[in-house]
């Protein structure tokens, strides 16, 4: 910051044309790639059995796990200091004369004279810090590494003795080392529910026409979002080929993490109109229709025997892809009734990472990112959680057009759950619903259950009956032994019960006995290569005498700058004396990090009964310019009535709109199609008090609008005297948004989740001792703003030499622990000397503070103060030169 400062202000009006620079790379460093602030994950450090450091900031994405160099160097006792505005680090290993030297910007590392290349993919500056990819950190220290996401655990393994292994002797040197980093500075955005707010729209049009007039269509879908009623008000009409209205969508929702979502009802999430059901562990399953919701249950947790169902807005002309754990699970071409729909979607036992990855029809690419824990559904002894859900089945709020109606359309669905913890390790569980499966009469189901934490094991027991004479019952156990993640779930059934939770409703012979067993698990391929794996097994008894065994091995996996994923699925069918064999495949490749292009491919095969290859498709994104991009796909299907589909569109992505125009042409039959698609937003800017045409997305999801400026008085809110700050920096999960002129800035793209964490980034401003906080936290709802006004203060940067006083000379010390403690009072300030002993303290409060050093690090080291040293901050801010500390040392073997 003190480089970045001096140097922008010495320059004039050139310093003004680098800020910009400045604030430009800022923001391409802000896009997702290689992680985006939604990859972050609270992972404990721990080597040799001890916790290193409680939690640290660690970001896991496609391109895999990245860890802060220079607080990670902190940890395990390196001296290594990083300068982000130059995008470098230095310091030492173990020793002076080891030295480690890291340009981000050359792409090179220096340890120990031994020259280390890397990719742009493997090192970011983020936050302050260089992150770094755990195999490239491997390279440069003396460790391996072995991230386990689930378990939010990183351990550490020393390939030689490590500073820290020589200062473990006290308990809880993690919660020091967290002291010494420093607490982020979180600000809260609270958006309570009002009467109306001006609903954000997005409106996507699409047409096309064919050579024989056969496949003319024109569709168009359109989103409302916002406050209505003291509510979150969702809106959706959609059309179909035919430009005729064929879906309308009302939803009516609250929803509060923290379980105040209907204030004296409590309630994590509730809603009325066009809404699902919640599934139970046996019997019912989730099931949509115009009804109401309601759930008490924490939004990110999930138990063993309760089904992820996964359904959200999927605009026209958009494919979503569904990760987890990094692995590609699932991928959805286009909307279903506007939504998209991964129904029973499989965990790992501990947290798992859920990212939607959406491809948008101009080209654009954006993911969302949610974290949820999946394990024995236990509650806190005497908590009390409830689930209720009551619709009429398949028939919307509006109905508009001639649905296929099944058996059960129309029929009334009513589903309730509760869990109760009995103690702090078992859980009583409960749950009544009345329904009606797909071919089958109406019945109502009663299933009671425990969830219970045995040591490591996690384990579930559920027993039902319904009324018409059915009862099943099944038990569930998880575990992680040796890192590996073991899910199991087998049940019987007896008297035609029908589990909807694995039959999906159908009208089938009902189930006898089913079994599944889901194995996840990291190989370790050497360098800090982690190869993720998961595979799934099910087997289905009904009876009718079928017997059905399913099983399908996934794994994905970056190599170089490509994204890799692979699948094979095999099925055994034995239906009286027949039986049946199929194995098939699937191979993927996707581009991490490119300039310019983008590259997605693949193939799927069959092996058994027939060897041959199915279809093969590959897709080139070239980026033209900022904002227009060109896209070729061909898309090949073999077999019998094989046919090559050649494919080019161009795309233009504006400030306020985007447009594509898409061309097709099949070789065999000699058909073309030609198409268009446009779309828009429409957003209520609250500063100017009027609505904007931005980009769409903005009725999807959260937004927030930040408004910056130098908090005078101290009060918090702007005074209209107060000045603008521009070019503060949003790290949002869409991209980066940059204030304005006049400190104001409308970002999207925040998402549904149960929170959003927006990242604020302040190097690109002119003054660099402005501060401010580091996070904006809020609660996200679709087409809702957040209005944010963003005090920044005027502090001081500290600069402190440490000297080593020894033999009547003096040198710099590296790596010293020191402390400002305010004479008046307050928090105490932790500093860090880098390799040249020097520590820059940013964001000091007005004051006077006595410089001591950190008393463990000082005991450890047999580190003392030559003399006290004070010194002044002034309330004016600005840079002060604090002086030099010296300091001895009572042994050079013990650090001089």
């Amino acid at each position: 910051m003190v480089a970045l400062g001096v140097g922008l202000t010495g320059l004039g009006c050139a310093g003004h044309v680098r800020a910009q620079q400045v604030v430009a790379g800022l923001a391409e460093a802000a896009t997702p790639q290689p992680f985006s602030p939604d990859d972050l994950l609270f992972m404990e450090v721990a080597a040799d059995g001890y916790q290193l450091a409680e939690t640290m900031n660690v970001y896991g994405s496609r391109s895999g796990v990245f860890v802060p160099l220079g607080e990670f160097a902190r940890v395990l006792g390196f001296a290594v200091g990083v300068f982000p505005s130059q995008g470098r680090a230095e310091g030492w290993v173990g020793s002076r004369d080891r030295e480690l030297r890291v340009d981000l910007r050359q792409g090179r590392a220096v340890v120990d004279g031994r020259t280390v290349a890397f990719e742009a993919s493997q090192a970011a500056i983020y936050d302050d810090d260089l992150y770094v990819r755990l195999d490239l950190v491997e390279q440069l220290l003396p460790i391996r590494l072995r991230a386990d996401i689930s378990a939010q655990v990183l351990a550490v393994m020393p390939t030689e003795p490590l500073p820290f292994q020589q200062r473990l002797a006290r308990d809880r040197r993690a919660a020091g080392l967290q002291a010494v980093t420093g607490p982020e500075q979180v600000l809260m955005a609270v958006t309570p529910y009002t009467a109306f707010t001006p609903p954000a729209i997005d409106v996507n049009l699409g047409g096309q026409v064919a050579r024989d007039g056969s496949d003319q269509t024109r569709s168009y879908d359109l989103r409302l979002a916002g406050d209505l009623l003291y509510a979150g008000f969702q809106g959706f009409i959609g059309s179909d080929q035919d430009g005729g209205v064929r879906d309308v969508r009302v939803l009516f929702e609250r929803k509060d993490p923290g379980g105040r979502a209907l204030g004296p009802l409590g309630a994590t999430r509730a809603g009325a109109g066009d809404v699902f059901t919640p599934s139970m562990p046996l019997g019912a399953g989730s099931a949509g229709g115009r009804g109401v919701y309601y759930t008490s249950a924490p939004l990110e947790a999930l138990d063993l025997s309760t089904p992820l169902d996964l359904r959200g807005e999927l605009p026209l002309g958009e494919d979503v892809q569904l990760y987890i754990n990094e692995v590609l699970r699932a991928t959805q071409a286009s909307a279903a009734r506007g939504r998209y729909e991964f129904l029973d979607v499989p965990l790992t036992f501990g947290l798992n990472t859920i990212r939607l990855v959406f491809y948008g029809p101009q080209g654009q690419t954006r993911e969302e990112v949610r974290r949820i824990n999946f394990g024995t559904g236990q509650v806190a002894a005497g908590r009390f959680v409830f689930r209720l859900g009551a619709v009429e089945q398949d028939v919307p709020v509006f109905a508009v057009d001639d649905r296929i109606a099944g058996t059960s359309t129309g029929e009334a669905r009513l589903a309730a759950a509760f869990d109760y913890g009995l103690s702090p390790s078992l859980t009583l569980s409960g749950s009544l619903a009345r329904y009606t499966p797909q071919d089958r009469s109406a019945r109502s189901v009663g299933v009671i259950g425990l969830r219970a934490a045995l040591g490591p094991l996690a384990a579930q027991l559920d027993l039902a009956a319904d009324s018409e004479g059915g009862t099943g019952g099944t038990l569930g156990l998880a575990a992680r032994p040796f890192g590996i993640s073991l899910v199991g779930r087998h049940s019987e059934y007896a008297g035609e019960f029908i589990d909807e939770t694995r039959q999906l409703g159908t009208g089938g012979a009902a189930l006898t006995r089913s079994t599944d067993l889901r194995v996840d698990t990291q190989l370790p391929l050497g360098r800090g290569f982690t190869l993720p794996l998961s595979a799934d097994l099910r087997r289905l008894q009904r009876d009718d005498d079928t017997d059905l065994f399913m099983a399908e091995v996934r794994t994905s996996a970056p190599v170089d700058r490509y994204y890799l994923s692979g699948a094979l699925a095999y099925e055994n069918e034995k239906a009286g004396a027949l039986r049946s064999h199929r194995l098939v495949g699937a191979l993927d490749v996707a581009t991490l990090v490119a300039a310019r292009a983008q590259i997605r491919g693949g193939v799927t095969y069959e092996l058994r009964p027939d060897p041959r290859l199915s279809t093969a498709y590959a897709n080139l994104d070239y980026q033209i310019s900022e904002r227009r991009a060109l896209r070729l796909g061909v898309i090949r299907s073999l077999g019998d009535q094989g046919s090559t589909t050649v494919q080019a569109s161009g795309h233009y992505r504006g400030s306020r709109f985007d447009v594509a125009v898409t061309a097709a042409y099949e070789t065999d039959r000699s058909d073309w199609q030609i198409g268009l698609q446009f779309g828009f937003g429409l957003a209520f800017n609250p500063f100017e008090h009027g609505y904007r045409m931005v980009q769409p997305g903005v009725a999807g999801g959260g937004s927030v609008a930040l408004n910056a400026f130098i908090d005078a008085n101290g009060d918090g809110r702007r005074q209209p005297d107060e000045e603008p700050v521009p070019n503060v920096v949003l790290e949002t999960p869409a991209g980066a948004a940059v204030t304005g002129v006049d400190g104001q800035v409308l970002a999207a793209g925040l998402g549904d989740a149960g929170r959003a964490r927006i990242g604020i980034n302040l190097e690109g401003i002119d003054d660099p001792f402005l501060v401010g906080d580091d996070i904006i936290e809020t609660v996200p709802r679709p087409g809702r703003i957040a209005v944010v006004d963003y005090p920044l203060q005027v502090t001081s940067e500290i600069e402190l030499s440490a000297r080593l006083r020894r033999d009547g000379s003096d040198r710099p010390l590296a790596a010293v622990e020191l402390r400002l403690i305010p004479l008046a009072g307050g928090e105490v300030v932790a500093a860090r000397t880098d390799h040249a002993g020097v520590a820059f303290v940013d964001g000091v409060r007005p004051g006077r503070y006595r410089v001591t050093l950190e008393p463990e690090q000082a005991q450890d080291l047999g580190m003392s103060l030559e003399a006290a040293l004070e010194l002044v901050v002034p309330p004016t801010g600005g840079f002060v030169r604090g002086g030099d500390v010296f300091i001895r040392i009572r042994s050079l073997e013990t650090g001089a």
